[in-house]
């Protein structure tokens, strides 16, 4: 053979995976590669490439192998353990997530990459076969037991059967549940629903909920948008949520309700926290002494600065899906909120 192929890095897991996190970083550094800080690189993990960057607070599951030319992985990026991605070029946008057991990879062409934008996830159990470029915009989720296919071939084509290279896109906000088979040349637009075992065969336009096998569209000009009260009535029943959560985990919790919105105190033996939420961008000054964190409805970039530099450690935008600081209460909030598909971008 021309080409060495190798499947398993053995050698390189051997020597380097099972060092701890500190050494393997020096190493990696050394070796030319830039790693920012607070990056975690577990037992058994490696990271293999010519030309790599992996910044602030990265996580690396044990075991898990990232092997491709160009690597780039963006700041809170985490990724689970047992998991492959092998391919010529990975980028990996902030805050988006790869769990366990994962495999990306496959017949490899100077065109393979995986482009996963920020806040994506990529659940348990997929496959993803980056031949050619696959593309998942910000916000999508791709859920377990999903496999895509940038290949189809195997009988001879010059016998008249099909062979097809093409690449996969997916724009932002597009949601694939469990067990959804995406073939070569698809495009799906953005905010875009699948039914769980879908096949996707053709394009998908955006805002279109589709399932089936093969997949049709079911409704356009979906979803429709609540009004602003509604919007409040769900955000009451996901901090009711959130404090019951609470409460289960043995938080003592003080609520008082305000014109506005709410103030809760926490406390969990010694330790307090406190939230506030406020319907519109009054807030008073905060005690810088305690955790805290503070939630507008919605708000602009300068008044979430303004308000960390009076006490705040933390500010939440909902409207505007902003997040600026952060806190052991608003990190858990935002985790919580997530469940809802209620995700925030960084502004520091």
């Amino acid at each position: 053979m021309l080409i060495k192929k190798e499947r398993i890095p053995v050698f390189h897991i051997a020597v380097i995976g099972f060092l701890p996190s500190f050494l393997k970083k020096i190493i990696y550094k050394l070796k030319g590669y830039k790693i920012g800080k607070g990056v975690s690189i577990n037992l058994g993990a490696v990271i293999i490439g010519k030309k790599v960057l992996i910044e602030d607070g990265v996580k690396i599951g044990f075991l898990t192998i990232i092997r491709g030319k160009e690597i780039t992985i963006k700041r809170f990026v985490k990724i689970g353990s047992m998991s492959v991605i092998d391919t010529e070029k990975i980028f990996i946008d902030e805050d988006a997530r790869i769990n366990e057991q994962v495999y990306i990879g496959g017949m490899k062409t100077p065109q393979s990459s995986l482009h996963l934008g920020k806040r994506a996830i990529i659940m348990q159990m997929s496959y993803l076969n980056p031949t050619l470029p696959i593309t998942i915009g910000d916000d999508s989720g791709i859920g377990g037991h999903c496999l895509f296919f940038t290949h189809g071939s195997w009988n001879n084509q010059l016998e008249g059967f099909p062979v097809k290279f093409a690449p996969i896109n997916l724009g932002k906000k597009v949601w694939l549940p469990w067990r959804v088979f995406v073939m070569p040349g698809v495009t799906i637009g953005d905010e875009v629903v699948i039914g769980a075992n879908s096949l996707i065969t053709s394009n998908i336009p955006s805002n279109s909920l589709a399932a089936g096998n093969p997949a049709k569209i079911l409704k356009q000009d979906y979803p429709q948008r609540p009004s602003e009260n509604q919007k409040m009535d769900m955000l009451e029943l996901i901090f009711n949520d959130f404090f019951e959560f609470l409460r289960y985990n043995n938080y003592l919790i003080e609520d008082k309700k305000t014109e506005f919105g709410f103030i809760t105190k926490l406390q969990l033996k010694e330790k307090k926290y406190k939230i506030i939420f406020s319907k519109i961008s009054i807030f008073d000054k905060s005690e810088s002494n305690i955790d805290n964190t503070l939630i507008l409805f919605e708000s602009n970039e300068k008044t979430m600065k303004e308000a960390l530099l009076i006490g705040y450690k933390m500010v939440l935008s909902i409207n505007n899906t902003l997040r600026i600081g952060t806190s052991s209460s608003g990190e858990e909030i935002t985790a919580f909120l997530s469940r809802y598909g209620i995700r925030f971008s960084r502004l520091d």
